[in-house]
């Protein structure tokens, strides 16, 4: 799909009046995420947690001009300079703290514009993305219902989004999960089911992948440890992946909350995952899986998010192969003085590659390292009408025992964001 010339000329516009909003008015704290994703080119913002049982809504747009070293991710480098306009809105209604009834709704749109036709690789030039929930607050039972669709043209930079198998290829994204809460007198009864789905385009030679599961712990809250959470918990679902076997698995668990103070939380699982594959070439396996991680805010000015993981899928690259990733996260907001903030971001992730069937290979074993870092500054242009500008820099690398998969890139961009 091409962009309409009087669509670029609309938000290439609106990129020349955030500039000139540049110098104007007091400075107000813009802020701080602990979604990068929504740092580096704008994008969406956090929703306020509502007091009241009201409709609020918000509007965002960004402008960003960005120097990408190697827009195709592949060992051979092709460059480009691209100006990436991004526009949506949220509005939620009640309240999540509240009892009652409370639902929402945020669109994302993205336009990239390419300097050289190479270096867009045939990529279309608009992305958008809309997600609703809607929950249920009943005081003891809490139920959320989340809905998301991304049409994913292989554009996209974000530090969160990034997946170092299908790196930027062109794919509808489906997700849908529910939630539900039941308090009890000394801890929780928690139950969860989701639906994920990847439909690639034709040209991204790459495998579908689909997958639904459920989920149901119980967690307890000893006399002895009141801000501690012990739960027993079983996930189990089905990994469906055009050109590979459909996948089973169940996975027991313990988990372990800890909430020292509204500053310091810790979380974590741990699991051993029976996978069945069917067919008769079919290699079932068992494997360790983990998650967990920790959130840290020593003062008002500073923040850390760590997270770590270990977790097995089917690939979408190769046949009859898994992939085991293990991989760390961390993630810091700093306020400096003069209003500015820090943010930096650092994850490693190893990816190792098994037979899942006879007809696998399973030699592919990948180190891949991802940095960021983006220096902020809040914009008030007058009442409710307010923004950010930043400048940023993300490295990514990938290291492994076939060439033909590694490469670098460097992204650096500076851009500027409005919110009403």
């Amino acid at each position: 799909m091409t962009t309409p010339f009087s669509l670029r000329a609309l938000v290439f516009a609106t990129f020349a009046i955030s500039l000139i909003g540049l110098n104007a008015g007091d400075p107000v704290q813009y802020p701080a995420s602990g979604d990068y994703s929504k740092s580096v080119l704008g994008g969406k913002e956090g929703i306020d947690t509502l007091k009241v049982n009201r409709l609020k809504v918000d509007l965002f747009g960004s402008a960003s001009y960005i120097y990408d070293s190697n827009t195709t991710q592949t060992p051979v480098a092709q460059d480009a300079s691209i100006f990436v306009f991004a526009f949506g809105a949220n509005a939620i209604m009640g309240s999540p703290t509240r009892r009652g009834v409370y639902y929402g709704l945020d669109y994302l749109g993205q336009v990239f514009g390419y300097n050289d036709v190479t270096a867009a690789f045939g990529r279309d030039s608009l992305e958008h993305s809309v997600g609703a929930f809607v929950g249920v607050n009943g005081g003891l039972t809490k139920i959320r219902l989340d809905a998301d669709y991304r049409r994913n043209n292989g554009n996209s930079l974000e530090f969160d989004n990034f997946n170092n198998e299908t790196r930027r290829a062109t794919s509808d994204d489906y997700d849908f999960f529910l939630d539900v809460v039941r308090d009890l007198p000394h801890g929780s009864l928690e139950f969860g089911a989701g639906y994920t789905a990847r439909d690639f385009d034709n040209n991204a030679a790459l495998n579908d992948g689909e997958s639904i599961f459920g989920d149901i712990a119980w967690f307890y809250e000893p006399g002895f440890a009141p801000k501690t959470q012990l739960g027993l918990g079983v996930r189990f679902g089905t990994d469906d992946y055009f050109a590979n076997a459909v996948q089973d698995y169940v996975t027991p668990s313990f988990r372990w909350r800890y909430a020292l103070s509204g500053k310091t939380t810790l979380y974590s699982t741990l699991g051993y995952e029976m996978r069945s594959v069917d067919g008769p070439t079919g290699i079932d396996s068992d494997n360790f899986v983990y998650s967990g991680g920790a959130s840290w805010a020593p003062s008002s000015k500073t923040s850390f998010d760590f997270g770590y993981y270990r977790n097995i899928a089917p690939s979408f690259v190769s046949i009859g192969e898994d992939v085991e990733r293990t991989g760390v996260t961390l993630k810091m907001n700093n306020r400096l003085p003069g209003r500015f903030i820090l943010g930096t971001q650092v994850g490693f992730e190893n990816a190792d590659y098994f037979r899942s069937q006879i007809v696998g290979v399973g030699a592919r074993d990948d180190d891949f390292t991802r940095f960021g870092v983006d220096l902020s500054h809040p914009l008030v242009i007058a009442d409710r009408f307010s923004g950010q500008w930043a400048i940023f820099y993300n490295f990514n690398t990938n290291e492994s025992n076939n060439a033909a998969v590694e490469f670098d890139q460097s992204i650096t961009g500076v851009r500027v964001g409005l919110n009403y």
